[in-house]
């Protein structure tokens, strides 16, 4: 069976490192001058001299020399991040793993973690005390860290910062606790009942939304007003401000809680805009930057027409994060308790209690202290801050460049590919997040097919863009969409083939992806139907990945070659998968792979093959001399993912390229299903 080799590493790729995309001489300052660059009133560098935060100058010990140059501080900054270079087994060898799920978590920083070993750790008491200098040190880190989050984040006295779990879900949910809205859900009913129109919370929540600030609202005692998209796939403002007026004369507190950018597509929400519309009819603007926090500048502006009332956050997701606590800024016009207990009651909350009276004890009057009870996260805190201070080094400039240039080179490459479909509006702003789906194909029209035409021609039109077609998409597939390949299974083939890390499913946005899949109301009962009976895996979904500004354009560009890949031959793998309907999960049958393998005349090692461990054995030994000749340590890792791409070529051409629709339960009719099995 002969395979066309669409997806090329070139040559000139693999000796040599693409062009720098973004050159900024200071990330810091608009001027050019190394003095006004050391001097800069940044947080970054007032985190590393300022009197306020003295805990943390020892961070500029270790930084590269220069702060002039973009390209050296993110080629430094990649050096940091642990498990670059890992590798693991996958069941077609050994995989270096390629990281392309930053939207759901950041990766961790040896110079972060190197920090808190050798600065914090060996001083690390609890902080509710200063008797002791590891309580003084402690408490007196923490209180610099949460003031320069604060500070990075636009906060002002009348705002207040709290920590809380592990994301953005448990800093929405505070905010609820402290605006007295949140009840246990066997009580939300009866309590309802007992409120007063004019009480009650009114609630608006836009289309992007990730179930965190969806369903936590429609569980809380407000009532929620869902926003849809307009005909451009965004938030739609005119009907946000239709039915603000709706509640204009109403007498109720009006809050509006919307995603600042898409966690699934990564478009982006008019923040500004939304804000003073809400403020116009007297309402508080919030907004979830889980997403798009680490990439972006947030300034509060609490108070400014345009300015934003609480802002959620989670930390885990910024490069050097994992292990940090959600994030919850908030303007304190939003604290509702303050004659009442604080919403967690314990050490560190308290100023007075006694045995006799109940009405005796005397809360702390401080909302960041009153709301902190307990030993805080201490460490966290402190590794929150330092994930913001690298975001700072890096400066906003780069970032938001670099995303643009990732998200537009991703975009021409992956449009034109007639199998894969991507997500939401391509045309809007949007960061560098890529959501998609993967068709299948039938075997109704071949290249021959299409040469001969029904009169034996083929048009002049239809030949150039045959020979223009630089993936032989025509030739490979036919003209003929089938249903899509299900997410998690692209997502597994993601890594079992090439060792990059995406994300299959909905990605937690199960309504915005009823919109983007076009599922009507019958499909979803099906769906919710056979969920119910236990399958799982029957929910819709799709695949994404994400190309954040640390990336380098080597992984960047073998990602790409990836999806291409799959596009064309992935359908052609599932033969060696066997799906679990009831979790959701492709699992790859080793035995069928054996079987494929062994009477095969191909230059891989059928035994190695068929054993997972090492793939890629006979291809072409004079090219993987030349690619790993000499130190070059970014000739090696691309001559690696070329050595991937061959060994993907050679599996796919034992493959049919139209494999027959595989029965999963007899009992069951899989017609519903939105992707092929």
């Amino acid at each position: 069976m002969e395979l066309e080799k669409p997806i090329m590493i070139t040559q000139a790729a693999r000796t040599s490192r693409a062009p720098e995309p973004i050159n900024i001489s200071n990330t810091t300052s608009t001027s050019s001058s190394s003095t006004e660059i050391e001097s800069s009133s940044s947080s970054f560098y007032n985190l590393c001299s300022s009197t306020r935060y003295e805990s943390f100058r020892k961070l500029e010990n270790y930084l590269p020399k220069t702060h002039r140059s973009a390209g050296l501080k993110l080629s430094w900054l990649r050096s940091q991040i642990i498990g670059g270079d890992v590798e693991f087994d996958s069941p077609f060898g050994r995989r270096r793993i390629t990281y392309a799920d930053h939207t759901a978590s950041g990766r961790s920083l040896r110079y972060i973690e190197s920090f808190i070993i050798n600065n914090v750790l060996p001083f690390y008491g609890n902080t509710h005390t200063c008797a002791s200098h590891v309580g003084q040190q402690t408490t007196k880190m923490v209180h610099e860290a949460t003031k320069y989050i604060k500070k990075c984040l636009g906060g002002a006295e009348d705002d207040a910062l709290l920590f809380c779990g592990s994301g953005t879900t448990a800093a929405i949910k505070r905010l609820q606790e402290v605006m007295g809205i949140a009840v246990p859900s066997i009580l939300r009913e009866r309590v309802i009942k007992s409120l007063s129109n004019e009480e009650r919370w009114v609630v608006f929540v836009g289309p992007y939304e990730h179930h965190s600030n969806l369903l936590s609202w429609r569980q809380s005692l407000a009532e929620v007003v869902e926003i849809g998209l307009d005909d451009n796939g965004l938030l739609d403002l005119e009907a946000l401000k239709l039915e603000l007026e709706k509640y204009k004369d109403s007498n109720r507190p009006l809050l509006g809680s919307f995603s600042a950018c898409s966690n699934v597509t990564g478009i982006y929400s008019d923040t500004r805009g939304i804000a003073q519309l809400l403020h116009q009819y007297g309402g508080f603007a919030c907004f979830d930057f889980a997403a798009s926090g680490p990439y972006v500048e947030i300034d509060m502006r609490c108070g400014k027409n345009d300015g934003y009332d609480a802002i959620f956050l989670s930390p885990h997701k910024f490069l050097g994060g994992p292990g940090t606590p959600g994030a919850l800024l908030m303007s304190k016009a939003l604290y509702l308790l303050r004659s009442s207990p604080p919403s967690t009651c314990g050490g560190g909350t308290i100023d007075y209690v006694n045995g006799f009276n109940d009405k005796d004890t005397l809360y702390v009057d401080n909302i960041e202290e009153r709301e902190n009870g307990g030993t805080p996260q201490i460490i966290q805190t402190i590794r929150a801050a330092l994930a913001f201070w690298v975001k700072e080094y890096i400066g906003y400039e780069v970032i938001v460049k670099q995303e643009h240039v990732y998200a537009e080179r991703a975009l021409k490459r992956l449009l034109p590919i007639e199998n894969i479909w991507v997500l939401g509006s391509t045309s809007a702003k949007r960061q560098a997040i890529l959501s998609f789906i993967i068709y299948s194909t039938t075997n109704s029209s071949s290249l021959a097919d299409l040469r001969n035409g029904f009169d034996g021609k083929i048009s002049i039109r239809d030949e150039e863009k045959i020979k223009k077609e630089r993936l032989y998409i025509w030739a490979e597939t036919g003209n003929n969409r089938d249903k899509p390949l299900d997410g998690h299974f692209v997502a597994a083939l993601l890594n079992d083939l090439f060792g990059i890390q995406a994300r299959g499913g909905c990605a937690c946005a199960g309504p915005y992806g009823h919109d983007l899949l076009n599922i009507d109301e019958s499909h979803s009962h099906a769906y919710r139907s056979a969920i119910l009976k236990g399958y799982k895996g029957a929910k819709p979904g799709w695949t994404r990945v994400s190309f954040p500004y640390y990336m380098s354009d080597e992984e960047f560009e073998f990602i790409l070659c990836a999806l291409e890949f799959i596009a064309i031959y992935g359908q052609r793998f599932l033969p060696l998968y066997h799906f679990d309907l009831t979790a959701g999960s492709w699992i790859h049958k080793k035995k069928a792979m054996k079987n494929l393998v062994r009477n095969s005349n191909c230059n891989i090692d059928v035994l190695a093959l068929a054993n997972g461990t090492n793939a890629v054995m006979n291809i072409d030994h004079e090219k993987s001399e030349e690619f790993n000749n000499g130190d070059d340590k970014l000739t090696g890792l691309v001559g690696k993912f070329a050595l991937y791409m061959d060994s993907a070529i050679q599996i796919a051409r034992l493959l049919p390229k139209f494999p027959s629709q595989r029965r999963l339960q007899e009992e069951e009719d899989l017609n519903f299903l939105h992707f092929r099995v």
